[in-house]
């Protein structure tokens, strides 16, 4: 049935007749129907709808309206829209059924400019907290051709297209709103992932300082920090060495360890914080003096044991425990990295010098203790018992160290982890470590 346009007259006060000329048998006929009323505000929102049923009902139309170039069509149709809040929630949604079809239309929505029109819409109301966080899930998406797989080309157009400014101006704007930091950091972290160019991008702006006051204005929620700690882990991965010197340049690690001692309850909060931390000391000299300076062995080794507590108090059916083991692991790494001088020649046979000073600081911090406890605490967890026995063989290294080690059960609980366990590599580290406490 063909609409008559004088119909479109009545759309502001639709009848019941006027709703159903915009059912449809598919969502190109409902596409044909949006070009010949573009200009109408109602016309323009019922399409959208439309389409995006059809795409929900009928999954299969998605490979028409690839072939029929569905969304330049509908960026055209859609230009003189971004200031209506109304129709930009209607194409958010669509998009978001197109996309749980499959990665087809991805780079077609960014490089026709319809990305654009959302991302236009959120400058001129930097206010809209709603749309906001819908232009934030739609860019997010865009990044990745599928789970675990970047986008390239798009990551770098949309970064090109200034989508950093935006984010920048918006956290400044609504710095009170935790939602609107959560949305940044998510989107930055899918658009620098894997990706070292579009990072390197990222860590030349004002993110990076944002994303410190962040930590600092909302240690205390555990949603903001960690998708703060998620994609300042993202940036270490694409780009290291700039990441690394952002982190200690904008004081990232007094952050952390308030983030730390105010989320003793929350493991998963705890580990992706822990593993930022982690990242930054990869072979980073400076910075594993700066944790040093900062005594952060000693909130580490203290935060977690009171993880430790706080899990045994509600844990139910050893799942706790099992999080927990995690944590051991991660700060084991990082007890590794500080305890090793990174870039040194050396005529050892094992090609290794441990830092005197940093040694001494984490036995002063009893990272022993820890290293001995966790052996206890997680002996069926194979990478715990790795990653300690190892800070144990470093800590043996200097050999000033060893009867402090033996005495507090070292040499003991390592023989019988050699005694009771088959794993190869834990076998090389036990015989490395009693080699080196005896």
């Amino acid at each position: 049935m063909a609409v008559s346009p004088s119909l479109v007259e009545h759309f502001s006060k639709p009848s019941s007749l006027v709703h159903m000329l915009f059912y449809r048998e598919s969502a190109l006929d409902v596409l044909l129907l949006l070009e010949q009323y573009q200009f109408d505000v109602y016309a323009v929102k019922r399409c959208l709808t439309e389409i995006a049923r059809h795409l929900r009902d009928t999954p299969t139309s998605v490979k028409d309206l690839h072939v029929h170039n569905f969304v330049p069509r509908l960026c055209s149709c859609l230009q003189p829209y971004t200031t209506n809040f109304t129709i930009i929630s209607c194409l958010c949604l669509l998009l978001r059924r197109l996309f749980s079809l499959g990665g087809t239309h991805h780079s077609s929505v960014v490089t026709s400019g319809l990305w654009k029109v959302v991302v236009d819409a959120m400058k001129h109301d930097s206010g809209n907290v709603n749309l906001f966080e819908m232009g934030c899930a739609l860019t997010s998406a865009l990044c990745l051709e599928r789970s675990g797989v970047a986008h390239e080309a798009n990551q770098i157009e949309m970064v090109q297209s200034g989508v950093l400014d935006m984010l920048c101006v918006a956290m400044q704007t609504n710095n009170q709103l935790s939602s609107v930091y959560i949305g940044a950091a998510q989107t930055v972290a899918n658009l620098v992932y894997k990706n070292a160019g579009t990072a390197d991008r990222a860590l030349k702006s004002d993110l990076p300082q944002l994303f410190s006051m962040g930590l600092h204005s909302f240690f205390k929620d555990a949603a903001v920090v960690t998708a703060l700690a998620q994609v300042l882990f993202q940036l270490h991965v694409a780009s290291p060495p700039k990441a690394q010197h952002s982190y200690l340049t904008w004081g990232c690690v007094d952050r952390v360890r308030a983030c730390l001692a105010a989320h003793v309850a929350d493991v998963d909060t705890e580990y992706h914080l822990l593993r930022t931390l982690e990242v930054t000391l990869r072979d980073n000299e400076p910075a594993k003096d700066v944790f040093c300076a900062k005594e952060m062995p000693f909130h580490l080794v203290t935060i977690f044991e009171d993880v430790i507590t706080a899990v045994s108090q509600r844990r139910s059916g050893g799942g706790g425990a099992s999080s927990a083991a995690f944590l051991s692991f991660v700060s084991a790494v990082i007890f590794s990295h500080v305890a090793i001088m990174t870039n040194v020649t050396t005529s050892s046979t094992c090609g290794i010098v441990t830092h005197p000073a940093r040694v001494q600081m984490l036995m002063k911090a009893s990272v022993h203790t820890f290293a001995v406890s966790s052996l206890t605490q997680f002996p069926k967890v194979i990478p715990v018992l790795e990653q300690c026995v190892r800070v144990l063989e470093l800590l043996a290294m200097p050999g000033m160290y060893k009867p402090i080690l033996i005495r507090a059960g070292a040499l003991r609980q390592i023989k019988y982890i050699a005694s009771t366990k088959s794993h190869p590599g834990l076998l090389m580290l036990c015989e490395r470590t009693v080699a080196a406490l005896l």
